[in-house]
């Protein structure tokens, strides 16, 4: 009888790996679906508020990377945009207007012909650039502060 219940679970198991592979040679690759390997998984939090789909959410889920908590700080800062894309983009050109200056002169806005919006932060211990096309003032002005090393960041965004 023991023989029997085990060559039974080893069946359904057999079974159960077979019905798995083959709905996993159906699914669409991550790429297929318009996610690339940039999809953090903070960023299915945001679609979800925007796009009510289940299926859209568990397929952003299944291709999205873990977010990561980084301590790493820069010295410097540059704002890359084309000057056209950030007339268009209200939070990018409220950010550049408004808060910019108290970032100087850590951090340089460039404008250069069909660059999407980013920050490129380099320092000794390397460099990363960040895409900011939907982000709002605030929070590149936060991003900033937490990145930027205190000594890099003057003027009032160093004390708000």
């Amino acid at each position: 009888m023991n023989d029997i219940a085990m060559k039974s679970t080893m069946i359904a198991l057999l079974v159960a790996l077979l019905a798995l592979s083959v709905r996993a040679a159906e699914e669409p690759s991550c790429d297929a679906l318009g996610f690339t390997g940039d999809v953090v998984c903070s960023d299915c939090d945001v679609l979800v508020q925007f796009v009510k789909d289940a299926e859209l959410e568990a397929d952003c889920r299944r291709c999205c990377v873990k977010d990561t908590v980084t301590s790493k700080r820069f010295h410097k800062a540059e704002l890359v945009v084309d000057q056209w894309r950030a007339n268009t983009l209200p939070e990018i050109k409220q950010f550049i207007e408004k808060h910019a200056k108290s970032f100087a002169p850590a951090l340089k806005v460039l404008y250069s012909q069909n660059s999407s919006p980013k920050l490129r932060l380099s320092g000794p211990d390397g460099s990363e650039a960040v895409r900011i096309d939907n982000w709002k003032a605030a929070s590149i002005a936060e991003f900033l502060k937490e990145r930027l090393t205190p000594v890099a960041v003057t003027g009032s965004a160093a004390t708000a």
